[in-house]
């Protein structure tokens, strides 16, 4: 079977999804399935990361075409439009990430056009709350682009790809046609297997041996962060040698409100601010926290905390992260309200109770590896594929043409 998986971007500024499509398309192409990735060479705000044109993933494994993107919200791409045209009637299926942009918007009108199985993943992006957050002349032009493409493309799937129960809950006020399925987001439990020796975070940040609060994510309105510091706050007065380390990147600025925040209240030197780390050091960060705190209003799966699960690092969650009750029914970690009280008592329970927190990061650890690893996703989503495929009126749709081949050294 073969699969054409399309994005937005790979940036890894982007968030999660730019992280988790790597990783399932290195892991599909382990298990021998045919698999092709096409995105944009698009940035975050602004410019390129990549060399528009042919490259690789996973060590040569998933050839990808990066299509070079025009500088706008939509991500437009002429380039990616034509390979699109000429690559998709080559799949079997088409796996397309994300809504609200041109990449993915022509993958699945093209999809129709061609008679080719499709399956969307919203990720996250149908969920009432972002609506709201939205500024009326935003709202207004989403809810235009929706009715004339995203809703059309929608309700021809042949399926939509949920990450979490909560997240098709959330959907639902849209009564979509087409069926869906929830199968979540995974991770490579052999970069979990062995974690790294406590400390190397700590000493970078120079908090000893202190009770250790970690958000590792965008710093992004959602994400409850201004639930997060009050609590902080709050957690001092009991706790006064208590740290707060935010790692992740900034989008639109808001960093720079959060750091506001902090500076009200005077807790500069209790807050540390380190950035985007690599791969090995989010492991590490994870290693050296006491409590993954994530109040986020809205996560469509919340694969940070997945991340902090593996690491045997328990959590602190709103119950707004899709996949909180995974989480209580594993007692891999606590599930508030989005509430600076709730929050703060959360935190309180965790780091009072090295008992209790050594439980929770073995629950997590164990749900990630039954649950989140790659091989069980990957499983399930062939046997969702091959359904897709079943139910296609094949007698309808064109013959396969032949396949659209990348160079001769990314083959």
């Amino acid at each position: 079977m073969r699969i054409l998986h399309v994005q937005e971007t790979l940036s890894p500024r982007c968030g999660g999804p730019a992280t988790v499509l790597p990783q399932l398309a290195k892991a599909q192409a382990e298990a021998g399935i045919d698999v092709m990735v096409a995105t944009t060479n698009a940035d975050h705000p602004t410019g390129t990361y990549h060399d528009p044109g042919w490259g690789t993933l996973a060590d040569g494994a998933v050839p990808v075409f990066y299509g070079s993107a025009r500088l706008s919200r939509l991500q437009v791409s002429p380039s990616l439009a034509g390979y699109l045209r000429r690559a998709i009637p080559t799949f079997d299926v088409v796996h397309v990430h994300g809504l609200y942009r041109f990449p993915t918007t022509a993958a699945a009108s093209l999809s129709r056009r061609h008679g080719v199985p499709y399956v969307i993943r919203p990720h996250g992006s149908l969920d009432p709350y972002l609506y709201e957050k939205s500024t009326s002349g935003t709202l207004r032009l989403k809810r235009l682009y929706e009715r004339c493409f995203d809703l059309p493309n929608l309700n021809a799937a042949s399926a939509i790809h949920y990450t979490a129960d909560d997240e098709r809950e959330r959907a639902s006020f849209l009564k979509l046609r087409s069926p869906s399925f929830v199968i979540p987001n995974g991770l490579a439990w052999e970069n979990y297997r062995i974690l790294p020796e406590r400390g190397e975070l700590r000493a970078r940040c120079g908090v000893g041996d202190a009770p250790l609060v970690l958000f590792l994510g965008r710093l992004h309105i959602k994400k409850g962060l201004d639930l997060l510091v009050p609590a902080f706050d709050a957690l001092r007065r009991v706790m006064p040698d208590a740290r707060l380390v935010i790692a992740g990147p900034e989008n639109d600025g808001y960093g720079q409100k959060v750091r506001g925040w902090v500076s009200e209240r005077g807790l500069e030197k209790a807050v540390h601010f380190v950035g985007p780390l690599t791969a090995n050091d989010v492991v590490r960060a994870y290693v050296d926290a006491d409590v993954f705190a994530l109040p986020s209003y809205t996560e469509n799966f919340g694969m940070t905390v997945v991340e902090a699960m593996a690491c045997a690092l328990p959590v602190v969650i709103s119950d707004q992260v899709n996949i909180h009750n995974e989480v209580s029914g594993a007692q891999a970690g606590l599930v508030t309200r989005c509430s600076v009280d709730d929050v703060v008592t959360a935190l309180l329970a965790v780091l009072r109770d090295p008992g209790r927190r050594r439980v929770m990061g073995n629950a997590g650890r164990q749900l990630v590896r039954s649950r989140y690893s790659w091989p069980v996703i990957v499983n399930d989503l062939a046997r969702e594929y091959a359904h897709i495929v079943t139910r296609s009126s094949i007698a309808t749709r064109p013959p396969r043409t032949q396949r659209i081949r990348p160079p001769g050294n990314l083959q």
